[in-house]
């Protein structure tokens, strides 16, 4: 009796075996997790694909916002989810980021989750209130210089694309910039369109119904090549050989997770991907489509790590 006991004990421990998983996703709709509040690019692009990523999975897709930490908070939940492939992470580079920022998260990043798809690449922008006396990268430059208070720009948090590119650009002009944090990149916009900090730099696909309202005004674009969105609008590689910052978009679920219920959600984001009205929309929003498979996903966010980690180490970038 013991022994059929302890056996039983250790077959509820293991993950699901791969016929545990022939039921996925039958038994509940699946959580999309994403990093970051309403309103900014991440959000967006997943708003974008979860209807028909749910159509190809057979089970309905929630989109679940948990902002805070740049995106620690989110990923810590998922991190820690049962890996049965119901809870899916939706986020972007920030992902390496933190964990090169904070060794001491409570979560490792490479050990406790794995890549599911990469989504695709979002261009950067930084844009400024409509006030500001600035049309061009060099003009905001050269007006911080005179005045500190317009150096500052807002992102979506500490740890986020936006704040490494804005300390990359720093290092690079020589220019001191003061990073104003938030939780998520949409209250960020909020907080520039309504005029209390001068400047934000995030995902261009967020910024642009502003940008066509006229609420925010671009000035320049973090990609190696002018957006298709934005062509009057330069790049900070022109001004600044070698800049190049654009935003991946992936997906990931816990460690231990079946490889076959891995499989199935790429397969399924993929298909959904490659749809015409999918496409169209993220491909609105500046979002390159890449639907990379999850081996490639996890070398990037390793490589990443690394990367990133003498980045932090240069600047002295510290976790909030």
């Amino acid at each position: 009796m013991l022994r059929a006991l302890m056996c039983a004990v250790v077959a509820a421990a293991l993950p699901l075996s791969p016929a545990g998983a022939q039921d996925f996703p039958q038994r509940q709709p699946v959580k999309l997790i994403v990093t970051f509040a309403p309103g900014g690019g991440a959000d967006s692009a997943a708003r974008a694909l979860s209807d028909k990523f749910g159509e190809k999975l057979g089970q309905s897709v929630v989109v679940e916002n948990r902002p805070g930490g740049g995106g620690v908070i989110a990923t810590g939940l998922v991190a820690k989810a049962s890996p049965d492939g119901y809870s899916v992470l939706f986020t972007v580079s920030s992902h390496s980021i933190n964990q090169a920022m904070n060794p001491k998260l409570p979560f490792d990043t490479e050990r406790d989750l794995r890549g599911v798809t990469l989504v695709g690449l979002l261009p950067q922008a930084i844009a400024v209130h409509p006030s500001v006396p600035a049309n061009t990268l060099q003009e905001w430059l050269a007006l911080a210089k005179s005045d500190a208070r317009f150096g500052q720009y807002a992102t979506g948090g500490v740890g986020s694309p936006g704040h490494f590119a804005g300390a990359v650009l720093q290092s690079m002009s020589g220019q001191p910039l003061t990073h104003v944090g938030y939780k998520g990149a949409g209250p960020a916009m909020t907080d520039v369109i309504g005029n209390q900090v001068p400047a934000v730099l995030g995902t261009l696909g967020g910024m642009m119904p502003h940008i066509k309202a006229g609420r925010l005004k671009p000035i320049a674009i973090t990609s190696r090549a002018r957006s298709a969105l934005l062509p009057a609008v330069g790049t900070i590689g022109e001004a600044f050989p070698g800049f190049e910052s654009d935003t991946w978009v992936g997906m990931f679920v816990p460690a231990g997770t079946p490889a076959a219920v891995i499989a199935r959600l790429h397969g399924a984001a993929a298909a959904a991907l490659a749809e015409s009205d999918v496409r169209g929309r993220l491909e609105a929003q500046g979002l390159t489509i890449v639907a990379g498979p999850p081996a490639d996903l996890d070398a990037l966010v390793s490589r990443e790590i690394r990367v990133f980690g003498q980045v932090v180490k240069e600047q002295g970038i510290k976790a909030e």
